[in-house]
């Protein structure tokens, strides 16, 4: 799909009537859409109203004269001036998996609203985040919002049990059958692999350029930090095509380039400065340690431990982003590693709240949840990362979680106010 906008002109405060009141809108654009040989009038609104808890900044989307989206300020915004907008299906229910998302939205940055924001109300579902100013993203969203409402049919989504479901009582703490709960999860999310390659993005060029350039892969571990995981592994893709390389050789060389690469809009990721330069650095320890083929990193068998330690020399790798690398590398990459006993779990935001409210940790410490994490798996601690990782995202959710159909729901004693102190992404 190709589109441009025409002509974006801002415009004056105005006023919506909706059918329960009236809404002030303090700025905004009016600008011509054009896209698959038409063109369209968009308007596209900035204001704010108390939503999910606070006074937030809300906007509207308007295509030829018809409201079609909505945004409303993620928790970020102070830094990204960002907004979350609802995925949502022609029939208007709500998209809550990454199968259901249109290939349409291939190019946007498909989030999870609740980690966007983190109140009540807010919904256990997709939607996509927008800086306040992209106009092309508001208005290629608007319209793709317009289209799919003359779509008659879709597949049916899968029956969902109800959140209202009663739960049975919650068990007294043994932390050994929680921890055969979690492996069990582990297996089964295996199987539903059945042995193909591991999708870390929905976009099909971004997940060949992981699993064929080695480099790209370091790059996807700098940058899985502070934003949505399918966002960061598709940075190595996004920065290859902005950069027209990828060779570390290249990279090193090119610092500001880098940097001004990733800070083009869309913004490929929240932290430009840092992260650009971390890629910039790891590329300088790939040509001068490993003779410019970062292959070499995880080559010759290496035991799990040493090669934490080799990931944790970069920087911007710590023991979360080494931990995880190395679980990566093993589990879904198919590197072959020597005594996975050295293996860990990454201390990140889904792996301390799981661990907090199972009463797996007793405290959120990175050195107690990894001490944890050994004392029960010894044999490969860092097989539980993974499929913990999988509960938290899925089920074990910052604002009411989803105990009913988590596959803990058996053996997790539910100490859910120990997790709600747990903050990040």
């Amino acid at each position: 799909m190709i589109a441009e906008i025409l002509d974006p002109q801002p415009i004056e405060p105005f006023s919506f009537v909706w059918p329960n009141g009236t809404e002030h809108f303090e700025a905004g654009w009016e600008f011509k859409l054009k896209v698959s040989g038409r063109t369209h009038n968009v308007r596209h609104g900035i204001g704010g109203r108390p939503v999910y808890g606070r006074e937030r900044v809300h906007t509207v989307t308007w295509l030829d004269g018809n409201v079609e989206v909505e945004g409303v300020e993620a928790d970020d915004y102070p830094t990204t001036h960002a907004l979350v907008s609802l995925l949502r299906h022609p029939d208007k229910t709500l998209v809550r998996t990454r199968l259901e998302v249109s290939d349409d939205y291939a190019d946007f940055d498909v989030v999870s609203h609740r980690t966007e924001i983190e109140a009540k109300w807010s919904r256990h579902s997709l939607a996509v985040k927008i800086r306040e100013d992209d106009l092309l993203s508001w208005g290629v969203h608007a319209w793709l919002r317009s289209q799919s409402r003359h779509r008659t049919s879709r597949a049916p989504a899968p029956p969902r049990e109800s959140r209202e479901a009663a739960l049975p009582p919650a068990p007294t703490l043994e932390k050994h059958p929680i921890c055969e709960a979690i492996l069990d999860h582990g297996r089964d999310l295996a199987q539903a692999l059945a042995g193909g390659n591991a999708r870390f993005t929905p976009d099909d060029d971004a997940n060949s350029l992981i699993h064929d350039d080695p480099f790209a892969f370091l790059v996807g571990v700098v940058c899985d930090q502070g934003i949505d995981a399918e966002r960061a592994w598709a940075i190595p893709y996004r920065l290859s095509q902005r950069m027209g390389t990828l060779e570390p050789a290249e990279l090193r060389k090119r610092r500001t380039e880098v940097q001004a690469a990733f800070n083009d809009e869309p913004k490929l990721h929240r932290f430009v400065n840092q992260v650009s330069g971390w890629v910039v650095d790891a590329a300088a320890i790939v040509m001068n340690t490993y003779g410019g083929d970062a292959s070499r990193i995880w080559s010759r068998t290496p035991t799990a431990a040493s090669l934490r330690a080799r990931f944790d020399a970069f920087p911007g790798i710590g023991q979360k982003k080494a931990a995880m690398a190395v679980e990566i590398l093993e589990r879904s990459m198919h590197v072959a590693l020597s005594d996975l006993s050295g293996s860990d779990v990454a201390y990140d935001v889904h792996l301390r709240r799981v661990f907090m409210r199972s009463g797996l940790a007793e405290h959120d410490d990175v050195d107690h949840m990894v001490a944890v994490a050994r004392s029960l798996h010894p044999e490969r601690p860092g097989e539980l990362d993974n499929p913990v990782w999988d509960i938290g995202r899925s089920w074990c959710h910052p604002r009411n979680p989803d105990c009913a159909t988590c596959p803990l729901v058996a053996v997790c004693p539910r100490f859910i106010a120990r997790g709600d102190r747990v903050k990040g992404i």
